[in-house]
């Protein structure tokens, strides 16, 4: 039987060969190439959760790829992005301004935020204006001056990996694209560092591979959950604004429309 490997650019693998505690040095291996941040900091790199906490009741549920943490407390998410999104440089930024803001619990000083860097692996072009495969962003203002480290986006496009090896981080990228066993073997071969990535893709039984696919389909139907939930969610809250708005022009109070809709005050007195 032809063996197969499964491409490290699945959900599932991906989250067997990076995401999970005991692969650490794989990640630490990828980020050391890429990230320009003291070496001490890995010492301590660990897999959170990569569910994002609501800040109301009817928030937005976002989940990322690999959510780490280091040992000062740097944020690190990495996301891949395989398929094209119309607004998906929103969603980078919706990302990383949940990622900041759910360092802070009630009552935190800001002095307590970390830098958040989040890591957007494509296998499309999506920055059609720029030919490096490899860009960073912060935020600068127009002379060059940073406002804050506290932000960084780094974007890795696959489709523009020259043939020929260019930088450090440029065999981990060819890795994410490997679709052959020999590639992997060749990947390996050359550079120590992707031994146990391919070594952990090759290990892969059927059965995971079984759990890969159902792993897609469930998401794809949370997904679609998920947008179900939230239109249904934003007509209830639309409906009930009508409602407020017809009520208070046929004189009703705000207390006693507070009581038919269950709208805050506020909500009301801002109609």
């Amino acid at each position: 039987m032809k063996e197969e490997i499964i491409s490290p650019l699945s959900d599932f693998a991906f989250a067997q060969i990076f995401g999970n505690q005991r692969n650490i040095g794989n990640t630490r291996a990828f980020l050391k190439t890429l990230l320009d941040i003291p070496e001490d900091d890995y010492d301590s790199l660990t897999v959170d959760n990569p569910i994002l906490g609501k800040f109301f009741r009817q928030g937005k549920t976002a989940v990322v790829d690999l959510k780490l943490h280091t040992k000062s407390g740097r944020v690190i998410q990495v996301e891949l992005q395989v398929e094209k999104r119309a607004n998906l440089r929103s969603r980078i930024l919706y990302y990383l301004a949940r990622l900041v803001a759910d360092q802070l619990k009630w009552g935190d000083d800001y002095d307590k935020l970390r830098q958040v860097v989040s890591i957007i692996i494509c296998d499309h072009n999506l920055l059609k204006e720029e030919d490096s495969y490899m860009n960073e962003y912060e935020l600068r203002n127009l002379k060059g001056r940073s406002f804050t480290e506290l932000l960084k986006v780094v974007i890795l496009e696959l489709p523009k990996l020259p043939d020929v090896e260019d930088s450090a981080v440029w065999h981990w990228l060819r890795f994410f694209k490997c679709k052959k066993k020999e590639e992997y073997e060749m990947l390996a071969r050359q550079y120590p560092d992707l031994e146990e990535p391919v070594f952990c893709a090759r290990k892969m039984s059927l059965l995971e591979r079984w759990r890969d696919t159902r792993f897609h389909e469930n998401l794809r139907k949370t997904d679609e959950r998920m947008l179900i939930l939230q239109a249904q969610m934003d007509g209830r809250a639309d409906e009930k604004l009508e409602i407020a708005r017809n009520a208070l022009a046929e004189g009703a109070t705000p207390e006693f429309v507070q009581k038919i809709t269950g709208l805050s005050l506020d909500e009301i007195k801002n109609l």
